[in-house]
C-alpha cells in the first residue's frame, strides 16, 4: 500500500502494483478531495503488497477448502512451521508426505536422445524428469555454471512435444526468459510486463500475441481511445483555465458566461470520460478474451511466480508439469502459488546460494533498513524439498568459469563435488595488461587500505569506491568491452556510489548492481568491492550464500577488492578466498599496482 500525510493525519492512496527506484505505479487510486491535479506529494517509503497478498489469500482457499491443493501442497504446508494442526494432520495422512514418490527401478528411466548434448548428471535429470508420474517430485541441485537452464528447457520442450502442457515459472524475470528463449516460438507463451521482459522475446509476450491475433479490430479501437484521451486533456486544461479565470472574477462581481462555459465543459468531459470507459472496457474484454484463448493452446508458458497468481493466469490449474527455477530464493508460500497448478513438479535450485529475503524494519546483521534474514532454510521452498525428499540429483559439471574461478568455490562450498569442465582457453580474458590487469591469475585480490563508513540505511567505503572505478577505467582502456563488465556491491548505497562516479567517468555502460541482485547472471569480468570492514558487517558479507554468488558470476576474470588486513582478523569465506587468492599468485596491494 501507499499513503501519504498532509497535516497530521496519514491518508491511503493506493495499491503499490509496480516499485521501482523513481517510479511507484498504484491500482485502486483514491480520488481524494485535498489532492489536487498536478500537485506533488512526497513518499517516504512504498512497498509491493501484490506478493503477500496472493500468498495469503491461496493459504485462507487452502485451509478453508476452496482451493483443491492436491498430495503436494498438502506435504509443503504440513511441513512449514505455524500451520494449523488440521492442515498439518491431511499432509501427515498424505502418502507422499516425503514430497518424493520419484522410483529407482530401471524401467522408470526415459532413454536420452542423442542430439541433446547433455553431459552424463544432466542426461539422468532429464531422464527422471521424463519418467515423472503424477502426483511425483523431481529435486534438482544445480550449482552455477552447471547448465540448468539448458536441462530446464530440454525437459519442457519433451514434455511439449508429447502433448503436455508446462509451466515455467520463477521469482525472477530473468531466469523465466533465459528458459523461454530456448523454446520454439508456435507453443511457447511468455507471460509479464513488457519493460520486465528480455525485449528479444517480444513475440513470445501474452499481450503482443493478444493484440496481433486481434488485429485491425483493436488498432481502431486504441486509435479511438486515443483521441478521446487527446480530447479530454484539452477539455480539462480549458476547464482548469476557465475556473482560474471565474475565481479572479468572482472576486470583483462574477461572471455568469463562464460560469456557464465551466459547466457545459464538465458535462462534456463527463461525456467523454463515460466514452473513454466504454472503449477502455471493450479493449479489455477483447484481450483477455484471446489472452485466455492462448494460454488455453499453448504447450509452455513461462511466468515469474507472481504473475502466476494473477489475471489471466490465475484461472489455470491444469499443468502436467509445473518447473520452479531459482527456487532456492523463493519463499514456500509464494511457490506454492505455481505448484498449486500442476499434476507433476520439478524443483531446482541450489541451497549454497541466497536464500529468500524477508523485510522488516531494520537489519542489525547487514546495516540495510529494511531487510533482514529471517529462518530462512524453514521458508525456502528448496531447502524444504532438499530437506524432505528421498530422491534428489546434482548438476556436477560446471561450464561458466574458468578453473581458476570456480576452483575456489568447488572446494570451499561444494566439497569438490563439481567438476570444472570449461575450457581454459576458452575462458581467457582477451586483455593486454600485466600483473592485475593481465588475464591471469583470473581470479585476484586487491588490498585496499579501505574503511567502511555508515551513512543511513547503508554503508559505504570510499577507497573501494575510487579503486573499483579506476579499474574498470583500466581494463576498458586495455580492450575490454564495457559491456562485458559487472560491478557488484553488497550494499546499495557502494553500489550507488561506484554506478555515479563511473557514469560521470564516462564508463555508463558498465552494469553496477548488488550480489543478491545479479544472482543467476554472467559476466565476462566482474570487480567484487567488499566494502565491510567491521566484523559485524564482515559477518554479513562473508555469508556462505552471499559470497559464493559473489565468486561465481565472473566468466573470465574475477577481481575481489577488500581490505585484508581486516578480512585476515577472523575466519570466513572471504578470508579463504584470500589466502586462495594468494597461492594462485592473485594477490595486489592497490598501493603498489602501477
Amino acid at each position: 500500500m501507499l499513503a501519504y500525510s498532509k497535516g497530521s493525519k496519514w491518508r491511503y492512496l493506493g495499491t503499490v502494483v509496480l516499485k521501482g527506484e523513481f517510479t511507484t505505479v498504484l491500482s485502486d487510486v483514491l480520488a481524494l478531495s485535498d489532492l489536487s491535479e498536478g500537485e506533488s506529494i512526497c513518499v517516504a517509503r512504498a512497498e509491493t503488497s501484490v506478493g503477500y497478498d496472493l500468498q495469503l489469500e491461496l493459504i485462507k482457499k487452502l485451509l478453508s477448502g476452496l482451493e483443491d491443493s492436491g498430495p503436494l501442497v498438502n506435504a509443503y504446508l504440513g511441513v512449514a512451521r505455524g500451520n494449523s494442526v488440521a492442515l498439518r494432520r491431511r499432509a501427515q495422512e498424505d502418502a507422499r508426505l516425503d514430497l518424493s514418490q520419484v522410483d529407482d527401478s530401471p524401467h522408470r528411466v526415459s532413454p536420452v536422445p542423442s542430439g541433446l548434448g547433455l553431459d552424463s548428471s544432466q542426461g539422468e535429470v532429464y531422464s527422471r524428469a521424463l519418467s515423472l508420474r503424477e502426483g511425483e517430485l523431481l529435486v534438482v541441485v544445480g550449482p552455477p555454471g552447471t547448465g540448468k537452464t539448458k536441462v530446464i528447457s530440454e525437459i519442457a520442450k519433451s514434455f511439449a512435444e508429447r502433448g503436455f502442457r508446462v509451466l515455467v515459472a520463477s521469482h525472477t524475470n530473468r531466469a523465466v526468459d533465459n528458459v523461454v528463449e530456448r523454446l520454439p516460438l508456435d507453443y511457447t507463451l511468455r507471460v509479464g510486463l513488457p519493460e520486465k521482459v528480455l525485449l528479444e522475446l517480444k513475440k513470445y509476450l501474452l499481450m503482443y500475441r493478444a493484440k496481433e491475433a486481434l488485429g485491425e479490430h483493436y488498432h481502431q479501437l486504441e486509435a479511438e481511445r486515443g483521441k478521446i484521451k487527446e480530447r479530454l486533456t484539452k477539455l480539462l486544461r480549458d476547464k482548469r483555465e476557465l475556473s482560474g479565470l471565474y475565481e479572479e472574477s468572482k472576486k470583483l462581481h462574477g461572471d455568469k458566461i463562464l460560469l456557464d462555459k465551466i459547466q457545459k465543459l464538465g458535462f462534456e468531459i463527463g461525456g467523454l470520460q463515460d466514452e473513454l470507459s466504454r472503449v477502455s472496457e471493450e479493449i479489455d474484454r477483447l484481450l483477455l478474451e484471446e489472452s485466455m484463448k492462448l494460454i488455453s493452446e499453448a504447450r509452455v508458458v513461462g511466468s515469474t511466480l507472481i504473475k502466476c497468481g494473477l489475471s489471466p493466469l490465475d484461472r489455470f490449474n491444469d499443468f502436467d508439469l509445473v518447473i520452479v527455477d531459482e527456487a532456492s530464493q523463493a519463499p514456500l508460500t509464494l511457490a506454492l502459488i505455481a505448484l498449486s497448478k500442476g499434476k507433476r513438479w520439478i524443483i531446482v535450485g541450489d541451497d549454497k546460494q541466497l536464500l529468500p529475503i524477508f523485510k522488516t524494519l531494520y537489519s542489525e546483521d547487514t546495516g540495510e533498513y529494511g531487510y533482514v534474514k529471517a529462518v530462512l532454510n524453514e521458508l525456502s521452498v528448496f531447502s524444504v524439498a532438499l530437506k524432505h525428499s528421498k530422491v534428489k540429483f546434482m548438476l556436477t559439471n560446471h561450464y561458466r568459469s574458468h578453473p581458476e574461478i570456480f576452483g575456489f568455490s568447488s572446494r570451499e562450498f561444494y566439497g569438490g563435488r563439481v567438476s570444472v569442465v570449461s575450457d581454459p582457453v576458452g575462458k581467457t580474458l582477451e586483455v593486454r595488461g600485466f600483473g592485475l590487469f593481465s588475464a591471469k591469475p583470473a581470479a585476484v585480490f586487491v588490498h585496499v587500505k579501505g574503511c567502511a563508513e555508515f551513512s543511513k540505511p547503508s554503508y559505504k567505503n570510499q577507497a573501494e569506491v575510487d579503486a573499483c572505478v579506476e579499474i574498470v577505467r583500466r581494463l576498458t582502456m586495455l580492450g575490454v568491452l564495457q559491456e562485458d563488465v559487472c560491478v557488484i556491491a553488497p550494499y546499495r548505497l557502494q553500489r550507488n556510489l561506484i554506478g555515479e562516479v563511473l557514469t560521470n567517468s564516462g564508463i555508463g555502460k558498465v552494469e553496477v548492481n548488488t550480489v543478491d541482485a545479479f544472482q543467476g547472471r554472467e559476466k565476462k569480468v566482474v570487480v567484487f568491492s567488499v566494502t565491510a570492514t567491521d566484523p559485524r558487517t564482515l559477518k554479513f558479507v562473508s555469508d556462505p550464500n552471499r559470497f559464493n554468488v559473489a565468486v561465481t558470476r565472473a566468466q573470465c576474470k574475477l577481481i575481489v577488492v577488500g581490505n585484508a588486513e581486516a578480512i585476515m582478523c577472523e575466519d570466513s569465506p572471504i578470508k579463504h578466498f584470500l589466502e586462495y587468492a594468494k597461492s594462485i599468485n592473485g594477490y595486489f596491494e592497490w598501493e603498489n599496482v602501477s
